[in-house]
């Protein structure tokens, strides 16, 4: 497929694109599935942000599944919709932050203290017409996203040292337990449900470890984890949750500290996950199970493998991420 690069992130020509990674894996990778990820994954990852993560999250999940189907299509899908913050802007902050959740603390405090909402998201937002991504305009959200990793904030490219620093494995433990604790300190204070948003991030951080196991590459791995790092700001940034706050975030930090453990029947959660009409929340249950069983059972992942999200509304007239 000539246009394979040329048509990256336009929307166009799926089928094509699914048709010529079927045609690469047989032809050029004899059917080995990871030879075609190896290939192609790396430079699809910077725009992991695309469709709110859907394609890393696809093709993550196919190489879990190991259905060759799935991963020939999520390649596809990371092409289709590629969407992501220009790696040449990525930078590290020598300075700082130790952990995490230091970072996370640190990115609360400065969006509200620099009016973030006002003098970056909302000021990009308006400065671009339809003509920005055009076939993102029906999609609503997904569009304002684009311009906002377009013109992504040093609050996001500039990315702490431990991104660097932190051996692979443990990163990878932290960058679980990070997310988790955002996605429990935006939960719906009125109802418990989780926020539809960063149920995605825990989703395609779940896509980004696979993807990223197959290409077997350290520094490729590292790169991801540093986009996925400016994904999650700006997703947080342009949501209407917004960044929850230093205070809440203390209060899920004391209310499940790291080293809480509970023994779980997962049976009757997973159960209730398969029962639901919202997808999203099978793919909760089965992420926060393994990340329980693999991190010494801590209560935070049990905690948000049940807190639920609704299916929000994602059009372009009235967009509204109830949860």
């Amino acid at each position: 497929m000539a246009d394979w690069e040329a048509e990256r992130g336009k929307k166009v020509h799926w089928q094509e694109m699914c048709a010529f990674m079927d045609q690469e894996l047989k032809a050029t990778c004899d059917g080995d599935t990871s030879r075609l990820v190896q290939k192609y994954a790396p430079d699809l990852l910077p725009g992991m942000t695309g469709a709110l993560t859907h394609g890393i999250i696809h093709l993550g999940w196919g190489i879990d599944a190991q259905n060759p189907w799935m991963i020939v299509e999520g390649l596809a899908y990371l092409n289709f919709c590629y969407v992501g913050v220009d790696p040449s802007k990525i930078t590290i902050r020598e300075v700082g932050d130790e952990a995490p959740m230091d970072t996370v603390m640190r990115l609360s405090n400065e969006f509200y203290e620099k009016n973030l909402a006002e003098t970056w998201i909302a000021a990009v937002k308006s400065k671009y017409d339809e003509s920005f991504h055009p076939e993102l305009v029906p999609a609503g959200f997904q569009w304002h996203l684009a311009k906002i990793v377009h013109e992504a904030h040093p609050i996001a490219t500039q990315v702490p040292s431990w991104l660097r620093d932190t051996d692979l494995d443990t990163l990878f433990e932290q960058m679980y337990r990070a997310t988790t604790y955002i996605y429990l300190a935006t939960r719906d204070s009125s109802d418990g449900h989780g926020s539809f948003l960063i149920l995605h991030a825990l989703t395609s951080l779940w896509g980004v470890e696979h993807v990223c196991k197959a290409i077997q590459d350290d520094d490729v791995t590292r790169s991801a984890l540093q986009q996925f790092f400016c994904m999650i700001v700006c997703l947080l940034a342009t949501s209407n949750i917004g960044f929850p706050t230093a205070k809440i975030l203390k209060e899920a930090i004391t209310e499940f500290p790291p080293d809480k453990v509970v023994e779980v029947d997962w049976t009757p959660l997973e159960a209730r996950g398969i029962a639901e009409e919202e997808e999203h929340n099978i793919k909760l249950v089965y992420v926060m199970r393994e990340c329980w069983k693999r991190y010494g059972k801590w209560s935070g992942f049990s905690e948000a493998a049940a807190s639920f999200t609704l299916t929000p509304n994602i059009g372009p007239a009235n967009t509204s991420f109830k949860a």
